[in-house]
C-alpha cells in the first residue's frame, strides 16, 4: 500500500458559494488519500454574521462529512499559516478564482507555508485523470515524480506525463543537432527515472524546447488534457531550497489547471537553519526543482 506524504490536510475556504466546488474537490482527495485528517478553515471577516457561519458549517457537514470545520478571525494569510503550523498540516488545499487577489494568496501561501500547497481553480472538476510533472533531472525533481506517480496510482491511472522544458531562445535549429539532442535526452531520462519509486505507473517523457518555461508547462497541461500539475520548490543553492521557484510561481498565477506545489526536505527550514544544515551544505552543487 502506498504511503502518502499528505496525512493532515487543511482546506482554506473563502466563505463564498465557490466553496462548494472546493469541498467536492476535497472530498475527492479524501477518497484518494484514504485515512487523511481534513480540517476546513474559514477566516471570517468583520461583516460575517452567524447565519453565514452556520452556512459554512452546514456545507462542510454535507459535502465532506469526514472533515472538521473551524472559523477564526484575523488576516487570511496569517491565520491560514498559523492554523497549518498548529495542526502540523502537510498539505493546504486552496480555491483558485480568476481574480488576481485570490491567485496572489495562493502564491504567498506557497512561498510561506510550512507544507505543500494544492490549488484548485473554481471550475476544476473533482477528478484526477491525467497528471503532468515538470522535471529538470535534479534529486528534488525525482522526489516530485515519486509524489506525482503515487497520486496517479491512487487515482487509478497507469500513466504519468513527465515534461522537460529546455530553455532555448533559438527558433530554428539544425536537424542533425536536434537528433543528437534527442538521443542525449532519452539517455538522460532513462538514468534519471531508473532509481525512482514509480508505484507501478509508467512515466512518459515529453521534451520541449522553449524560451518560456512556465508558459510552456501551462500550455502543455492544457493541450495534453491534464487535470493536475505537480511541481516542486526550486533554487540554485542550499539556502534557496526554502524559497518558491519562479517557474512554479508563474504557473500558480496563470494556470487554469489544478496545481500541487510540493515542499521537500529543507522547505520547512528557516533561511538560517538551511545555511547551517549539514545535509543541505553537502548538496551545494545541486539544483532544486
Amino acid at each position: 500500500m502506498t504511503m502518502f506524504p499528505f496525512r493532515r490536510i487543511l482546506v482554506a475556504l473563502s466563505g463564498r458559494d465557490t466553496d462548494r466546488g472546493l469541498l467536492r474537490y476535497a472530498a475527492m482527495l479524501n477518497r484518494i488519500l484514504a485515512g487523511a485528517e481534513i480540517l476546513c478553515l474559514h477566516v471570517a471577516g468583520e461583516d460575517d454574521c452567524p447565519h453565514l457561519r452556520r452556512k459554512f458549517a452546514d456545507s462542510v457537514a454535507e459535502l465532506l462529512p469526514d472533515g472538521h470545520s473551524e472559523v477564526v478571525g484575523g488576516d487570511v494569510l496569517d491565520s491560514v499559516l498559523a492554523v497549518a503550523t498548529a495542526q502540523n498540516s502537510d498539505l493546504i488545499l486552496l480555491g483558485h478564482s480568476s481574480g488576481r487577489r485570490r491567485r496572489s494568496l495562493a502564491r504567498r501561501l506557497s512561498m510561506k507555508a510550512p507544507c505543500s500547497v494544492w490549488i484548485a481553480p473554481d471550475q476544476a472538476l473533482p477528478s484526477i485523470n491525467r497528471v503532468l510533472v515538470p522535471i529538470d533531472f535534479s534529486r528534488i525533481s525525482a522526489d516530485t515524480v515519486s509524489v506525482a506517480t503515487a497520486l496517479a496510482e491512487a487515482a487509478g491511472l497507469d500513466e504519468c506525463l513527465a515534461l522537460h522544458v529546455e530553455f532555448n531562445q533559438a527558433v530554428v535549429t539544425f536537424d542533425e543537432v536536434d537528433e543528437i539532442a534527442a538521443q542525449d535526452r532519452d539517455r538522460a531520462f532513462g538514468l534519471f527515472i531508473a532509481p525512482i519509486d514509480l508505484h507501478g505507473v509508467w512515466v512518459k517523457p515529453l521534451f520541449v524546447d522553449s524560451p518560456n518555461v512556465a508558459q510552456t508547462i501551462v500550455r502543455t497541461a492544457v493541450e495534453e488534457a491534464c487535470d493536475l500539475i505537480v511541481m516542486g520548490t526550486r533554487g540554485r543553492s542550499p539556502s534557496a531550497a526554502v524559497l518558491l521557484g519562479s517557474e512554479t510561481e508563474h504557473c500558480l498565477m496563470t494556470t487554469p489547471v489544478p496545481l500541487l506545489a510540493v515542499k521537500h526536505f529543507g522547505s520547512r527550514l528557516s533561511l538560517l537553519q538551511a545555511l547551517r544544515d549539514e545535509r543541505l551544505r553537502k548538496r551545494g552543487d545541486e539544483h532544486f526543482t
